[in-house]
């Protein structure tokens, strides 16, 4: 989850940044524990062959992590953790999830990827191990809030409350203190990180909290219990996994059709690429985040899916269409959105495509919108688009110099294309007075 040692190395700055949280993490974790030892007067279970199996299987578990978001991981030794906070006193469970965590990331640290770097580095291992030890402290101090004596094993109908309530202030604590990390890793909002994740990570964790308790409950009378849990929580790891799988190959296998239609008019193959390279470019100029950056650059890669509906005589007609041609092409942006409304991945991202034809004066299509009833999105995608477009050779004209479609663009600033992106296209193509040119996909870049 943090930097390796080559990145650290190019970037001394974040370097600095990451070792002072890492420390004060670390910190913390110390003084969480330290303040349960001295503040728990209860008595030890003795059930140390248990705790040795929950430690190992623990430390196992971080073997096996499935990536959410570069940089963001999860792995099912949740379960196992819960599981140890069920069945031990505070200052046991804390140190002995911390050991686990420790003994996990130590034996990753002995292996390599594919690049020849340590699987975990030194500030990887602190930081996972102190973050979980906090979160470990946290959901101790929900589940024993309420009871009148510090009891050993809160598993009693009373506790019927406190144990989701811990379950949900573990959850809470681990992802934030990860998503503030990743945060600084990738100057992005840490809140960002988060909504990033959770439509994966939320029901894979409640299902390996839930896994825990009941791991806990059976371990009671079955000292080998765990070792049956072991089942349905790879059931949950291979599941999580699959589902990331699914996610990337249904944007992989929807831009493979985008991609497919381009091909059909040998005019635009590659287009849609050419548009999202761009789109990746001014996005950022104009001071969107990255998740929105992303967002658009999604939408603008399968933009023109929508003209699979159309025939070939229309894709591929030499000369301008004619007006019952061209009402035909209009339709386009919608069936490129009924097409992306099947697919969750596109739930947002396809109003950018169903819009990316309207202009600021209201005389687009599909729907007439003017100025800020276009989604800022397809604002960026219709510059992109008609950029593009315009530079291209199509069967009606070859393709125009770059300072002429910038010109054809300044003239329709503020009517047809949004005057913001228009100015930043323009900003972007006179740095420091230096022209621009389209890269091999279409970026904007240096010459």
């Amino acid at each position: 989850m943090i930097v390796n040692h080559a990145q650290a190395r190019r970037n001394p700055g974040l370097d600095v940044r990451i070792a002072a949280v890492v420390s004060l993490t670390a910190a913390a974790a110390i003084l969480v524990n330290a303040t349960w030892i001295a503040a728990w007067h209860g008595s030890v279970l003795d059930r140390w062959p248990l705790l040795v199996l929950l430690i190992a299987l623990g430390a196992t578990a971080s073997h096996f992590p499935v990536e959410l978001t570069p940089k963001f991981k999860t792995n099912t030794a949740t379960a196992v953790h819960f599981a140890i906070l069920l069945l031990y006193p505070p200052p046991v469970a804390i140190a002995a999830v911390g050991l686990a965590v420790l003994a996990g990331n130590g034996s990753l640290a002995l292996r390599r990827n594919h690049l020849g770097q340590r699987r975990r580095g030194v500030y990887d291992t602190v930081f996972n191990v102190a973050q979980t030890m906090i979160a470990t402290s946290a959901a101790a101090t929900v589940l024993y809030a309420g009871r009148p004596q510090q009891d050993m094993v809160p598993l009693v109908p009373a506790d019927a409350w406190a144990i989701p309530a811990a379950a949900a202030m573990s959850y809470v604590t681990t992802t934030f203190l990860v998503s503030a990390i990743v945060g600084i890793q990738t100057s992005r909002n840490p809140w960002h990180v988060f909504l990033a994740t959770q439509r994966i990570d939320v029901p894979a964790e409640a299902a390996l909290y839930l896994i825990g308790f009941v791991t806990a409950i059976l371990a009671l009378s079955r000292p080998w219990a765990p070792l049956v849990m072991v089942i349905p929580t790879a059931v949950v790891y291979l599941s999580t996994k699959r589902a990331v799988l699914l996610h990337e190959q249904t944007i992989a296998a929807v831009e493979a059709m985008a991609d497919m239609v381009d091909k059909r008019d040998r005019y635009t193959a590659e287009h849609s690429m050419r548009v999202a390279a761009n789109v990746a470019v001014i996005a950022p100029a104009m001071g969107l985040s990255p998740e929105e950056v992303s967002l658009i650059r999604l939408a603008a890669r399968v933009h023109d899916l929508g003209k699979i509906a159309l025939p070939d005589s229309i894709l591929g007609k030499d000369g301008k269409l004619t007006g019952g041609e061209f009402a035909l092409m209009k339709e386009h942006p919608r069936h490129g959105w009924e097409i992306l409304s099947r697919f969750p991945q596109y739930h947002r991202g396809r109003d950018i495509v169903l819009s990316h034809h309207e202009r600021i004066d209201g005389r687009g299509y599909p729907r007439g919108l003017r100025g800020n009833q276009i989604p800022l999105g397809a604002q960026i995608v219709a510059v992109a688009d008609a950029l593009d477009a315009m530079t291209s050779d199509r069967p009606y004209r070859a393709a125009l110099p770059l300072h002429q479609a910038m010109t054809e663009l300044r003239l329709g600033r503020g009517t047809q294309w949004s005057a913001a992106v228009v100015d930043t296209v323009d900003r972007l193509l006179n740095v420091e007075n230096r022209e621009l040119s389209f890269g091999t996909v279409g970026a904007l870049s240096t010459t």
